[in-house]
């Protein structure tokens, strides 16, 4: 009977000894659970502040793309206000070039106008009498 209390009191000291055991693995579970958890609420935040940045850089480029449309339809409209102011200035031009090209022939007209009547004058103011003399 001592032999079986001996061998009781053992097979309770492996179960205590065992127990024992589990519950320090169940510290070491506990523990690590509780650091995981940490760690999954740090992952979990550091991800809800990237989508909050993913989200502002989205908003952000969606406002300079609009500013990028706007600026690139001010300048059309620009260049075809340009192109127009252009092509006016250009025919102008053209008729000035086209008036000066007239007026010079005018001048040329002009002079030989002028020079014809000169000569006349001279040659009536020759035959004149006391009229000037010959050149």
């Amino acid at each position: 009977m001592l032999q079986d209390l001996d061998l009781l009191a053992d097979r309770i000291s492996r179960l205590v000894a065992y127990i024992d055991e589990l519950q320090a693995e169940k510290s070491e579970f506990l523990a690590r659970i509780k650091q995981l958890e940490a760690q999954h609420n740090a992952l979990q935040e550091r991800l809800e502040n990237k989508q909050q940045e993913l989200s502002a850089v989205a908003q952000r480029a969606a406002t300079q793309q609009a500013e990028i449309s706007s600026i690139q339809q001010t300048a059309q409209q620009s260049e075809q206000s340009l192109r127009a102011e252009l092509n006016q200035s250009n025919q102008q031009l053209a008729q000035l070039k086209a008036q000066l090209v007239q007026s010079q022939k005018q001048v040329v007209s002009l002079r030989s106008v002028a020079e014809n009547a000169r000569n006349q004058i001279t040659h009536i103011l020759a035959r004149l009498p006391g009229g000037a003399p010959q050149e």
